[in-house]
């Protein structure tokens, strides 16, 4: 793991205990963190533009989860909207400023594509840019459904720009949807004819001053459209090479969800190792590791995220590939975001409920990453929506992704098979994709066949890296879970076998999970005070404490001694 944010994890901004601060507090905690995991790195135009290795080396860094309010804020301000105005910026010198504001900390930057009433239907939204005869722009929200949802809009103290996504309209004429420049607020005053409505705070994350946000005929200087005016060809992958930011995101929040793994994943294991129960056969205190139950989500977890690790490395190269399409580097971002947002969550509830009671405070930070990890899930393209779109472009043949490296594996006959089925079933049951009935078949199995490219993926990447057979049997192991049925059926592993080959897994990677526990490399960014004795005395002793007033020879008079309780209903 990275150490340039190493001593940051450990420095009072980050090991203050945010659970006991009121709301706003937390909000602003927020900012700071943020800011100061930016100005560790200090990002260029050049690093965000060319996503550099320093720029995945930000979105990999396990300080993120940390604080997933933070995290999400650097998103919006470094990849969205700086990310947005750095592309047009070496030909529009009127950017630079902004862009270097922006890069300093000096303004924050947001993002405003998704509207209330659309959500993943994007490319229609209604929010209208008009270009008026003087050559200024009135930006205007025509209906409350078109109001601007979730991006931080309300004043906190910093000045806030977003890139606000509209619909240009040029002497009548429907140009498409394109990216504008717009001033939110000062800081503390919102800008002339911009309202923001402060929601509600999302449950058990870490919170974030969510907004809606409306235009009411806002005037702009020519300058804030920030792309070109023409219409194009293709709307359609006009749109898309216009938010081309929200796709690095979705690849960013699978390196953030790999964090979050290994964190859960290292804060269960050390719980695991020093908590003892009462043995029933010898009477002797024993560590609840002893249980399989204990080590099957923990040793799962641990492949998962060495191997998941490997897959990453093999992930971002292919992303990266610019002689890709764009939809092609799309899929391989979907991919990745699916298979590794849903392993993620899933194996942090697990991990916590392996914890007890323990498990469920935030401070012990498996609740709180959870609830952060299904907001990233939504984000960026929501991971049902992209598992659909992807997993019909493959099965139609539309998107060619590299073959595997191992196609006699279990993981890839596992992948071509499932595939292979529903072709055969497009090909002599229906006459095209689009069919109610082959879209009934086929749209509920979309998640799963695209995480199963993911893990085929991922095995491939971790036997090209040579990791350790025992690390590659426990993953196959915890992915033949994922579909037992198939494994069963078509794979040649009954259900005696795949029992048998998880037990010898376990037994296999057992005796190395305190060396590879500490090979995470992730003990600075884990703060729950259960992963020691010390670390949870000093958790309690920060408590907030009651205690009776001692009074010497002075007998004890209850209210309740005169006068009889009653049940107020």
């Amino acid at each position: 793991m990275t150490s340039r944010t190493a001593s940051l994890a450990q420095s009072p901004l980050f090991k203050t205990v945010s659970a006991h601060l009121p709301h706003d507090e937390k909000v602003q905690l927020a900012y700071k963190r943020a800011i100061a995991i930016g100005r560790a790195y200090r990002l260029t135009a050049d690093d965000i533009v060319n996503t550099t290795p320093k720029f995945w080396e930000l979105q990999m860094d396990p300080i993120l989860p940390m604080d997933g309010a933070a995290a999400s804020l650097l998103s919006l301000h470094l990849n969205l909207c700086a990310g947005t105005i750095a592309r047009y910026a070496a030909v529009r010198p009127d950017m630079t400023s902004t862009l270097n504001r922006l890069l300093n900390f000096e303004l924050f930057g947001q993002f405003c594509l998704t509207e209330i009433g659309h959500g993943l239907d994007a490319r229609h939204l209604e929010t209208i840019a008009t270009v008026l005869a003087d050559g200024s722009i009135d930006l205007h929200t025509p209906y409350d459904r078109a109001a601007k949802h979730m991006p931080p809009s309300s004043p906190c103290g910093i000045p806030t720009m977003a890139v606000v996504f509209a619909r240009l309209v040029v002497n009548g004429e429907d140009r498409g949807i394109r990216p504008f420049s717009v001033l939110l607020h000062d800081g503390y005053n919102m800008s002339q004819g911009i309202t923001s409505k402060l929601m509600t705070p999302r449950g058990s994350s870490v919170p974030l001053n969510h907004c809606l946000t409306y235009f009411n005929h806002v005037r702009l200087p020519p300058i804030a459209l920030i792309a070109h005016s023409e219409k194009g060809d293709d709307i359609r992958n006009d749109f898309f090479d216009h938010i081309w930011r929200i796709i690095v995101g979705s690849m960013s929040i699978a390196g953030m969800a790999l964090c979050s793994m290994k964190m859960g994943l290292y804060v269960a294991g050390r719980y695991s190792q020093r908590r003892t129960v009462t043995d029933a056969l010898s009477g002797k205190l024993t560590p609840i590791l002893s249980f399989p139950t204990q080590q099957y989500p923990i040793l799962s977890t641990l492949a998962q995220s060495i191997v998941f690790e490997s897959y990453l490395k093999d992930a971002l190269k292919l992303f990266d590939d610019q002689s890709l399409s764009l939809t092609t580097r799309h899929c391989i971002a979907a991919i990745s975001k699916a298979t590794l947002v849903r392993h993620c969550c899933s194996s942090l509830i697990t991990l916590g409920d392996r914890c007890g009671a323990q498990g469920v405070f935030e401070v012990n930070q498996f609740s709180v990453q959870y609830a952060d990890m299904r907001g990233a899930a939504i984000a960026e393209g929501d991971i049902l929506g992209l598992s659909v779109r992807f997993a019909v472009e493959i099965l139609i043949g539309r998107i060619k992704l590299p073959k595997s490296r191992y196609p006699d594996s279990l993981l890839a006959r596992h992948e071509a098979s499932i595939f292979q089925e529903l072709r055969d079933a497009l090909a002599t049951r229906f006459k095209h994709h689009r069919d109610p009935e082959f879209q009934a078949l086929v749209l509920p199995q979309c998640q799963g066949l695209i995480e199963a490219v993911g893990h085929r993926m991922a095995y491939d990447a971790a036997v090209a890296d040579g990791l350790d057979q025992r690390i590659l049997d426990m993953f196959v192991a915890s992915v033949v879970r994922e579909d037992r049925s198939w494994y069963s059926e078509a794979g040649g592993l009954s259900r005696a076998k795949q029992v048998d080959f998880e037990r010898s897994a376990m037994k296999a990677m057992l005796p190395s999970l305190d060396a590879l526990l500490t090979e995470l490399r992730i003990e600075n960014y884990c703060h729950a005070p259960i992963i020691s004795e010390e670390g949870w005395q000093k958790y309690v002793d920060g408590l907030p404490t009651f205690k009776s007033i001692d009074v010497i020879d002075t007998p004890v008079s209850h209210s309740y001694d005169r006068h009889p309780l009653r049940a107020m209903l």
